[in-house]
């Protein structure tokens, strides 16, 4: 009776492991503070950073999986974040029904908000866990998609960030781009076709217009005539960033046509928020589309 007894009681312990189960919520675990709210916000930005760590480790096992052939779904990753924002803050913010007169609407909704987080951040690591995937540190693809430590200040403690994707700088193939370092000419892209304000605007001829993402969150590339370099992120939603600052260009002149031509491209490639790999070719465009920059090897 008694290793019967014993035998229930692991199997109920294992099933709670793997169910999630914990012995109290956030907002129970915060009750004894004297101002439960703070230490609710404490708890949720804490749950933010774990899982913004988690998040640019998928995003790098899946550049990983797809530079050997895998099936590219490093956007539908990304989408995916943007969606679970989106739901996590609608799931959660009708929460505060559940408080009383003497309660805060706030706690409930921030001790949603942080038992979501770690259900995603948990079922994150349970894929990082998969004995089928590469090890990181291996081929490294770019494509932009953010992971790069911007001096910007962090997204509020109630918006779990997405996690800033490796930032290409050297290249971009099909799905994303290979290792490469930002200077690594054999890795650039070369622009194919410009669209500004939705016209197409003509590439002079036996000028290279190029770019190379580095997963370091480098960028670096030849404008028409001068070298520049910079760096980029992505944003909570996946959109590119780039450098506030505008980027670092050397200081060689040249044709005024071409000088012309290398000022526009980089205005251009700052409106670029999103990217997309069609076929061979790299895109990024602006939000509105109005913008795009096609490159292709």
């Amino acid at each position: 009776m008694g290793r019967r007894r014993t035998l229930a009681i692991a199997l109920i312990a294992a099933f709670c492991g793997y169910a999630n189960v914990t012995t109290a919520t956030p907002m129970e675990d915060c009750s004894p503070s004297t101002v439960p709210l703070v230490c609710l916000d404490a708890k949720l930005k804490a749950a933010n950073q774990q899982l913004n760590a988690t998040l640019k480790a998928v995003q790098e096992r899946l550049e990983q999986l797809q530079a050997h052939g895998r099936r590219p779904v490093l956007g539908a990753f990304i989408d995916s974040q943007r969606k679970f924002n989106a739901y996590r803050d609608a799931q959660c913010n009708w929460q505060g029904i559940r408080a009383t007169s003497a309660s805060s609407s706030a706690e409930y909704v921030k001790d949603c908000q942080i038992r979501a987080t770690l259900a995603r951040q948990q079922e994150l690591t349970d894929f990082l866990a998969e004995q089928d995937a590469p090890a990181v540190g291996a081929r490294t693809p770019a494509v932009p998609e953010a992971r790069i430590r911007s001096t910007e200040p962090p997204p509020p403690a109630d918006q779990p960030p997405l996690a800033e994707p490796p930032a290409p700088q050297a290249e971009l193939p099909a799905p994303t781009p290979g290792p490469a370092t930002a200077g690594s000419r054999g890795n650039e892209w070369r622009l194919v076709k410009w669209v500004v304000n939705g016209v197409e605007k003509m590439i002079l001829p036996d000028s290279a217009v190029t770019v190379a993402f580095d997963p370091s969150g480098k960028i670096a590339g030849n404008a028409s005539v001068n070298r520049f370099s910079g760096t980029y992120r992505f944003d909570l939603d996946g959109r590119l960033e780039w450098p506030r600052a505008g980027f670092a260009v050397t200081r060689m002149a040249g044709p005024q046509p071409l000088m012309a031509q290398e000022r526009t491209f980089l205005e251009s490639l700052r409106r670029t928020t999103q990217y997309r790999v069609d076929g061979q070719q790299l895109v990024l465009e602006s939000q509105s589309g109005a913008t795009v920059l096609t490159f292709a090897r």
